[in-house]
């Protein structure tokens, strides 16, 4: 059974990102934080959650910009 909620090392772990970055995320506001005492903790269903935002964002970013293409590096 997996953990309902996770530390920070963790977090970053199931996201793919620095630990660093993680708490970049957190202090946006975008990943809630829980205190228990002096511990900090994160649900794994926020986490989850968050990666669902960065694929609905993806989604319009490339609805917002139709025929917009990377430069290929050709000169």
């Amino acid at each position: 059974m997996e953990a309902l909620l996770v530390n920070d090392r963790e977090a970053s772990q199931l996201l793919s990102i620095s630990r660093s970055k993680f708490h970049v995320l957190v202090a946006e506001g975008r990943i809630q934080r829980l205190k228990i005492g002096r511990s900090a903790r994160y649900r794994r269903t926020d986490i989850l959650e968050f990666t669902k935002t960065l694929a609905a964002d993806a989604s319009r970013d490339a609805v917002a910009a139709p025929g917009r293409r990377e430069h290929q590096g050709d000169t």
